[in-house]
């Protein structure tokens, strides 16, 4: 299986399933959550020979710099 940690979540399904792989997702977060809207890739597990668990967050990457 490749490698799609990181990845944003549609992308990695995408390629997952270009290969073949049916992808089970699981959402997780902090327990103080996060404004963002990147829903990213955090781990991915090839559970059987077609099938694989993609664990996923938000993450805030646009960071708006304060006004002065």
């Amino acid at each position: 299986m490749r490698n799609v940690e990181g990845l944003e979540l549609e992308m990695a399904i995408a390629a997952l399933k270009n290969d073949g792989i049916e992808a089970e997702t699981i959402e997780v977060s902090s327990r103080k959550g996060v404004d963002g809207g990147e829903r990213r890739v955090v781990r991915a597990i090839q559970t059987e020979k077609n099938k694989a668990q993609l664990t996923w967050a938000v993450f805030k990457t646009r960071v708006d710099a304060p006004e002065e």
